[in-house]
């Protein structure tokens, strides 16, 4: 065994290649912790950020419920109440009870709603996208209905209703998804 050592190992000219081979196997093993380091950190923040978020939106998505039930409501009220008249305070009085705001922290997080996981995130973002177009399905309304006679806009009212039956399945979906990530906080 010593003739080996002294014979290839302990050779000066062979020092400095062998203490290159550690530095080199040292450097690979740190690199490669601090990648797994640095992944292990990053998914852990994306998994608090997810459920921060699912906490945030999830009594905004509870509450989009009852915005569109109130939203029915007018819908019959305005029906009910202005059904013979036709002009602009009837379209103005439609698009103010009808159209619905984003709810402050789905559309301040709207680009972080993909952490909320494959199921979560597109439906929420799917919800948005469809509230939003709906708003400007209520502000065309509210146009065609100022050149409307009484007959024609209440069927504007109609077709605004199955836009919000539409609403109301993306409601559940994302209800549903994001209820997952919510019970799993709470344990």
């Amino acid at each position: 065994m010593t003739e080996f050592l002294d014979k290839w190992v302990l050779k000066p000219e062979l020092i400095s290649g062998w203490l290159q081979a550690l530095a080199a196997i040292i450097a690979l093993g740190v690199s490669t912790w601090a990648v797994f380091w640095t992944t292990a950190a990053s998914r852990r923040r994306d998994r608090l950020e997810s459920r921060g978020l699912a906490v945030a939106v999830f009594p905004e998505i509870l509450m989009l419920k009852a915005i569109i039930q109130q939203i029915r409501d007018s819908i019959t009220d305005l029906k009910a109440r202005y059904g013979n008249l036709v002009g602009q305070s009837i379209a103005a009085e439609l698009q103010n009870r009808t159209a619905i705001s984003i709810p402050p922290m789905l559309e301040r997080n709207i680009d972080k709603l993909f952490l909320l996981g494959d199921l979560a995130g597109p439906s929420c973002l799917h919800l948005v996208r469809l509230i939003m177009q709906y708003n400007d399905i209520v502000a065309r309304m509210a146009v065609l209905v100022a050149t409307m006679n009484a007959e024609q806009w209440g069927g504007a009212l109609v077709q605004l209703q199955a836009h919000l039956q539409l609403l109301d399945q993306i409601i559940a979906n994302c209800e549903h998804e994001v209820q997952k990530i919510h019970d799993a906080i709470k344990g």
